[in-house]
């Protein structure tokens, strides 16, 4: 009898043992679907994320102002200096940021027109600056760039650029 009742807890235990087996095995299953299902759900979550940074970008430089349609570039005398020279400077003096000139809230340049004559005596360049609504050619202000200390120049008079060429204008098109 012993025998006997070996050989039904013997049977129990491998039901028991291949319940728990199933058991394991689909709590196991729907493991590694959870799992799978979670990576896909970040991976997804993580390119949306990029693609609108994409658009973001792309949509910023479609809002560049150009040339011909927001303003007009025209550089004249280019014998007395390298084009490639004035513009590294019109950049160190943030003349080619056309979206900041063009920008007219309080600190925006709110710029018509900007001229720039070249000193080749001093190395230097002056700019005269009109702001739109701007009512006469005396209306502008001064500024201007010394190529020797590479620095911009401050506190300059309505005579610095008499009687220099002028070398670059740049001029607001949305305001016309």
């Amino acid at each position: 009898m012993k025998k006997v009742q070996f050989e039904r807890k013997l049977k129990n235990l491998t039901k028991q043992l291949t319940r728990k087996k199933f058991i394991l095995f689909i709590a196991g299953f729907l493991m590694i679907v959870l799992i799978c299902l979670l990576l896909f759900v970040f991976h997804n979550k993580q390119s949306s994320v990029s693609h609108s940074e994409i658009s973001q970008s792309s949509s910023q430089v479609t809002n560049q102002p150009k040339e011909g349609k927001d303003y007009t570039v025209q550089y004249s005398n280019l014998s007395l200096i390298k084009r490639t020279t004035l513009n590294s400077a019109l950049k160190k003096a943030s003349l080619f940021d056309f979206k900041y000139l063009l920008n007219t809230s309080d600190d925006g340049g709110n710029d018509a027109k900007i001229l720039v004559y070249y000193n080749q005596a001093n190395q230097q360049l002056v700019f005269k600056f009109y702001q739109n609504g701007y009512q006469s050619e005396n209306d502008y202000q001064i500024g201007g760039y010394d190529f020797q200390k590479q620095t911009a120049i401050h506190g300059l008079q309505p005579s610095a650029f008499n009687g220099l060429p002028l070398v670059y204008t740049w001029e607001n098109l949305q305001t016309k």
